[in-house]
């Protein structure tokens, strides 16, 4: 079933163990618990990313978008199962196929969409596609593993 409610970032601390300066997702918009989500994170201008890369034409480095579908993917895989304090936490263990087709610049929203496409035993496959103002600007998929 299909949560269409938002779940902000004080909820989603208590799904992944993630924290600022490094939670990639500012909110959840859809969740379809192990099976789907559809996250969002505003690219902040103050990041102090952007005073190296790059001072004169910021964007935003590639491995941070594969990060937030990490993290995206942390809370669908999470969310599947009862909220335990310390509980299994998915670990990303390969990055596999993934494309960066635009770049993405201070000031911009990412939609961070996952979906599992298979999972055996403690590992899972994740499909992830990043959008800004509905272009695609990242696609592919990671292997996690529960730990």
């Amino acid at each position: 079933m299909i949560e269409r409610r938002t779940i902000d970032r004080s909820e989603i601390e208590t799904m992944i163990p993630h924290r600022a300066p490094f939670l990639w997702i500012d909110r959840v918009e859809e969740l379809e618990p192990g099976v789907r989500c559809v996250a969002v994170k505003f690219v902040d201008p103050a990041d102090p990313i952007f005073a190296g890369h790059f001072p004169a034409n910021p964007i935003l480095p590639g491995v941070l978008l594969i990060e937030a579908v990490a993290q995206t993917a942390g809370v669908m895989l999470g969310s599947a199962g009862p909220q335990v304090s310390g509980a299994a936490v998915a670990l990303l263990a390969a990055v596999t196929r993934f494309k960066f087709l635009k770049t993405v610049t201070p000031g911009q929203t990412l939609r961070i969409e996952t979906t599992k496409l298979t999972q055996v035993g403690q590992m899972a496959c994740i499909g992830g596609k990043v959008w800004v103002d509905g272009q695609m600007v990242a696609s592919g998929e990671l292997s996690v593993v529960s730990a």
